[in-house]
């Protein structure tokens, strides 16, 4: 697998090597806020991923409300598919507006943002929900959804 991590804080990359290391999974991180930056980046790791040494078809996005927005614009332009959404707390960055729709989002897993997930939910996405969990883990991902 093969993920961005898109956060805005430099916590990104703490949360990337954990991602990495606990989660087998090739991590491309950006601390950034730009959404055309993110989405220039996701679009690149969807075409490259090969490169890297990854399988595209496992492709995911990470981080906040950013990746969500990343995610939906992926949905939207048809490229790159896919794989899931990992997504922490994207409500508490003002994400997503309320009249965004959410129909055909990748799956998701959710940590602390009940509202969103429950979005996600009625929107016909499937979705998985975590408790937030001190230190930053992710071995739970190594058997629950990309390794194949």
């Amino acid at each position: 697998p093969i993920a961005l991590f898109l956060w805005e804080r430099a916590s990104v990359f703490e949360a990337a090597h954990a991602l990495c290391v606990d989660g087998g999974v090739i991590v491309m991180a950006l601390q950034t806020t730009a959404l055309d930056l993110a989405t220039v980046a996701l679009e690149w790791l969807g075409d490259h991923a090969s490169l890297l040494g990854a399988d595209p078809d496992r492709l995911l996005v990470a981080g906040g409300g950013l990746a969500a927005q990343a995610a939906l614009h992926a949905r939207d332009e048809g490229w790159p598919p896919l794989a899931r959404q990992l997504l922490f707390g994207p409500e508490r960055s003002g994400w997503p507006p309320a009249g965004a729709s959410l129909a055909g989002a990748a799956p998701a897993t959710v940590v602390d943002a009940p509202e969103y997930a429950s979005r996600l939910r009625d929107a016909g996405v499937a979705v998985e929900e975590l408790a937030p969990a001190e230190p930053l883990r992710f071995d739970w991902l190594r058997a629950a959804h990309l390794q194949t």
